[in-house]
């Protein structure tokens, strides 16, 4: 596949799978949009061959035999397959860490070997950092930041996911999943969460409140790495960091009704979050540290990229 042709597919893919990242990659340098959408495909294209939900049992085994592949051939730093040559291309050209997108296929690779279910905080941070951290880890370098900023990328990306957990509760517990901890709801099934009574409903709208609670410190430290990133990138890792947490906030709105399925935030809300951010009024305000807060990745520390003792001894 040619170049344009790459950049052609990313960018279909990200408008039909990605909406609050393409809306934001308009705000961004026209390259860094290019290798930000390519990077945005390979995680996709990625977790479509996890998700074993080819038409036949012959097409699912060829597409696990194609993830090894890819598994394989980042850790030996090269290989045949497409998605292997734009992830090594993004090392080469933007520093890109390998090691994380290893992460990524092995969290994507767990959670369809086995039911989804979360038992507790230390199990859920570390699925977000493997579904979404990860991918924090690998953009740091697409949109220009320097290293200190890839432990707040991190943390993006595990506030996104916690997002995501959020939202689509009713929607994971229809497929058998549970990633709200199980010891935050009293050890509730999915299956018992999907046809769950008044007092059930009740019991995990706290724990969704919890989450959002939670993640509301991981957006402060992720917008506390905003200023590591240069120029227009950092407005648009900004709008989609505000866009993004607008969806609890509309989940709060609605009263936690996550029985009734998932909120949007519409294009309106978009736009007046990103005219916010461009005057200056973003809706994320940074916890104001001077040095990433090691206790928010004490749960992931050995973790590629995460603030473990080495990046302690440095700051």
């Amino acid at each position: 596949m040619t170049q344009a042709a790459q950049h052609t597919s990313a960018e279909a893919i990200l408008a039909r799978h990605g909406k609050s990242f393409r809306f934001a990659s308009y705000f961004m340098e026209r390259d860094d949009a290019h290798d930000a959408a390519l990077l945005y495909m390979v995680c996709r294209e990625l977790d479509d061959l996890a998700d074993q939900d080819m038409p036949t049992e012959a097409e699912n085994e060829s597409a696990h035999e194609r993830l090894m592949t890819v598994r394989r051939e980042l850790l030996a730093g090269s290989g045949h397959d497409p998605l292997t040559h734009v992830l090594v291309d993004l090392q080469t050209r933007r520093g890109l860490d390998t090691r994380a997108a290893v992460a990524l296929i092995d969290a994507l690779i767990s959670d369809v070997e086995r039911p989804a279910l979360i038992q507790d905080e230390r199990e859920l941070m570390r699925y977000c950092y493997g579904v979404a951290g990860a991918v924090g880890v690998l953009m740091c370098p697409v949109v220009g930041a320097d290293d200190s900023a890839i432990p707040h990328g991190i943390d993006l990306g595990l506030a996104m996911q916690m997002t995501n957990i959020a939202r689509d509760v009713r929607e994971d517990a229809d497929m058998g999943r549970r990633y709200l901890p199980a010891d935050w709801i009293d050890q509730l099934t999915p299956e018992e969460i999907a046809r769950a009574d008044r007092d059930q409903r009740a019991r995990v709208a706290r724990a969704i409140d919890r989450l959002l609670t939670r993640a509301e410190a991981y957006y402060a430290s992720a917008a506390d790495g905003f200023n590591r990133i240069p120029g227009k990138n950092r407005r648009a890792i900004a709008v989609a960091a505000d866009v993004y947490r607008a969806i609890g906030f509309r989940l709060r709105r609605e009263r936690l009704a996550w029985w009734q399925g998932r909120v949007h935030v519409p294009l309106t809300g978009k736009v007046w979050l990103a005219t916010r951010r461009l005057s200056g009024r973003g809706a994320i305000v940074g916890s104001r540290l001077d040095t990433h807060d090691a206790e928010l990745h004490r749960h992931i520390a050995d973790l590629p990229g995460a603030h473990g003792p080495e990046i302690h001894e440095q700051v």
